[in-house]
């Protein structure tokens, strides 16, 4: 099931992001406003909305699935990370490379979610889809039936519990985690477990669980005219409020009636297929990878002293050399990726089930 709504938030979602890193180069009060880190709350929300629905089905194994959602993200990252090692970070010591290829984060004293970010820059986000991802197949190996639900208490549980154990309080807001002085690889995951920017993936799960069981009649036509309204305003509600912090204290709020007013437009009447919108859903992802380290590489070879018509140009030049390497890679390496990961995941379902017979 794809909603078209959601694929398009996502290119969009991605499109935030790559203009806010590059917006340096353009000049106004108004760049002060470009909402990039929203991009990021957009699309742990979209992430547990899509993995729920993607696992409705009960012939999905967590098995299965955990091998789709590797070779989902893995084969662009591991070559983006390859390319930037060689390139763009050679100075960069080889521990920091590897902690980098790990998904790990540059310093676990800074304040959370991104915890210095990663070598790579906005990768960082990956290491909580990677923990969520396994968090939702040992949810499936719980309850199959109830795996959104199970996950979510698992989250609460693990965010709740950490933060008292280890710092006596809770606190919603994203940038405080377990207070853990981090030597070991599994103190790492503590911090991030602890962290509730989770909580956005809980809030996508529980949207497709709402969207699966129809709890709207479409007969009652007051959430769709909501939706449309809400879906309206929020471009302007996003850059007359600005960028905002990451998670429960800033951007959750606005990306979740994003999705929310998104999701009830789709389930009234379906959204029409755009090629454009498409074209950057698709590549979204690689995008979203390939655009930062892109960007350092570039710039070494541009000149420092530029004026503001040149920096213009050099803007739009990185965004095209962006798109355009994102489309490569969606199609060269993503997209094979995708294509990997199902077959060996309905081969080892076929073994399974001859096993079993």
């Amino acid at each position: 099931m794809k909603l078209l709504s959601i694929h398009y938030l996502r290119g969009i979602a991605a499109l935030l992001v790559v203009v806010a890193h590059n917006s340096f180069l353009l000049s106004g009060e108004w760049v002060k406003n470009i909402p990039g880190a929203l991009g990021v709350d957009i699309f742990f929300i979209i992430s547990g909305f899509i993995i729920t629905l993607a696992t409705q089905k009960s012939s999905i194994t967590p098995v299965s699935f955990i091998i789709k959602r590797f070779f989902r993200i893995w084969p662009v990252f591991f070559i983006t990370w390859l390319l930037a090692c060689l390139f763009v970070y050679r100075d960069q010591p080889l521990g920091t490379m590897i902690n980098a290829l790990l998904f790990g984060l540059q310093d676990y004293t800074r304040p959370g979610p991104g915890f210095g970010n990663s070598m790579l820059g906005p990768p960082w986000t990956l290491t909580y889809e990677l923990l969520f991802y396994l968090l939702f197949g040992l949810s499936m190996m719980i309850s199959y039936r109830y795996r959104s639900y199970v996950c979510a208490g698992i989250i609460l549980a693990s965010t709740v519990g950490l933060q008292l154990a280890v710092n006596g309080d809770f606190a919603l807001a994203s940038q405080i985690s377990p207070q853990i002085t981090v030597t070991h690889w599994w103190q790492a995951i503590l911090k991030v477990a602890g962290n509730t920017i989770l909580y956005e993936f809980i809030f996508g799960m529980l949207l497709a669980e709402a969207y699966l069981h129809r709890i709207v009649s479409k007969e009652v036509q007051w959430p769709r005219v909501i939706s449309v309204i809400a879906l309206i305003a929020a471009p302007f509600a996003a850059f007359i409020i600005g960028p905002q912090k990451f998670g429960m204290y800033g951007g959750f709020w606005l990306a979740a009636l994003i999705l929310l007013a998104a999701i009830i437009s789709d389930y009234y009447r379906p959204t029409k297929e755009i090629p454009l919108m498409m074209f950057f859903g698709d590549i979204s992802y690689s995008l979203y990878l390939v655009h930062f380290s892109l960007r350092i590489f570039i710039l070494r070879f541009l000149p420092e002293n530029t004026t503001a018509g040149q920096n213009i140009l050099i803007f739009i030049f990185l965004m095209l050399c962006s798109i355009l390497l994102a489309t490569l890679f969606f199609h060269f390496i993503e997209k094979p990726g995708i294509k990997l990961g199902h077959r060996i995941a309905e081969k080892m379902r076929f073994e399974e089930q001859r096993v079993n017979s």
